[in-house]
């Protein structure tokens, strides 16, 4: 009798452990929305380069959902009505959803500790102090007027952001402000400084891993590194990794068809591409296009011979984010055996970098 209670006492404790651990990888939504009636809301989020999507139909503006997350997320909802959209921090626990559907990018949203420390550094960021000049007519001062005014903005931006991580670095919304701020706008020496005042639980985070991707670039990047592999598909959704260019001098093309400076490139590429084509050199075109009628376009267009691949995630991409790719046009060349020999060729340097390689 004793054994069978004992077995029945720790049958109940894997339960409620069970219970428990499913409870902290759970946000439990409940929301009111004024005018959205029975519409449709999808919610969407990207943890570790995986989409996440659901949808819930509403009962006069009413709703619930529990969304699955592993970590704090940046979330994303979308409604059917007005098609507009609201972006917020969603964490594990009750979160609770309140507004009206003509301002359903301004929804009210308690219950979330990330989503309100990230709003109020959103606020203590744009509280700028610096008033931006009014042109006086005289360009070359109005010019210097400017650059003092962005020069006074970085500062106080810098010390908002750096006041704020050293405030909440156990928080995975002080890994998103750094994202922000040093990766979508590249400024690897602050990004990298930052990052360091985060807790480690945090660095491992997906964002903060992100981060520390757009750091090491920096050196995974420079001349003699092993060029990282990626995998990305074709039109036809066939993928290629840059393994299958081994044994090759590559050139891997980060592009766009919006990016005119790309397209001025096209023609020395394609110059390049024909001269040393048949001499152990190809070209690998990485479109950063959001729209696959675009990309298909400019490429038709440019004549552009060699295999294209494409990332709709543009410059948030996986590869672009390994090669820290965050402006248009960039390139590298890699040798037979998997190595960065050269980055950035415009102009006639691809021709002469393979002259010298290939002659």
């Amino acid at each position: 009798m004793k054994k069978r209670y004992k077995l029945l006492s720790i049958l109940i404790i894997a339960l409620v452990l069970v219970a428990d651990l499913h409870a902290q990888s759970t946000a439990h939504v409940a929301a009111n929305i004024k005018g959205l009636n029975d519409g449709k809301i999808i919610f969407s989020y990207e943890l570790n380069d995986v989409l996440y999507q659901d949808s819930v139909q509403a009962d006069k503006g009413i709703f619930s959902r529990k969304i699955p997350i592993t970590e704090s997320v940046r979330c994303t909802l979308s409604n059917s009505v007005n098609k507009q959209i609201s972006i917020f921090m969603l964490e594990k626990g009750s979160v609770t959803i309140s507004g009206e559907i003509g301002k359903f990018y301004g929804l009210n949203i308690s219950g979330s500790k990330e989503n309100d420390l990230l709003n109020a550094y959103k606020t203590a960021l744009y509280a700028s102090p610096n008033k931006k000049p009014k042109p006086t007519g005289d360009e070359e001062n109005d010019k210097k007027a400017i650059k003092d005014f962005v020069s006074k903005q970085q500062v106080f931006k810098d010390s908002v952001l750096s006041t704020f991580v050293h405030a909440h670095p156990d928080q995975i919304a002080a890994a998103i402000a750094i994202l922000d701020l040093y990766v979508t706008y590249p400024d690897r020496p602050k990004a990298a400084l930052n990052f360091k005042l985060l807790t480690n639980q945090v660095q491992q985070s997906s964002y903060g891993k992100r981060i520390k991707t757009f750091i090491d670039a920096a050196v995974n990047t420079k001349n003699g590194a092993v060029a990282a592999n990626f995998s990305l598909a074709d039109e036809n959704g066939k993928r290629f990794s840059l393994a299958d260019f081994k044994g090759k001098y590559v050139l891997i093309d980060f592009w766009a068809s919006w990016c005119m400076p790309c397209r001025k490139e096209n023609p020395n590429l394609i110059k390049a591409y024909n001269q040393y084509k048949d001499k152990g050199f190809t070209i690998v075109g990485l479109s950063m296009d959001s729209s696959k009628e675009n990309w298909l376009m400019a490429v038709e267009q440019d004549k552009l011979p060699w295999l294209q691949l494409n990332d709709p995630k543009t410059t948030d991409g996986a590869a672009a984010e390994i090669y820290g790719v965050k402006s248009l046009p960039a390139n590298f060349l890699i040798d037979p055996s998997g190595k960065i020999v050269a980055s950035n060729l415009r102009g006639d340097a691809l021709e002469l970098k393979l002259k010298e390689l290939l002659h």
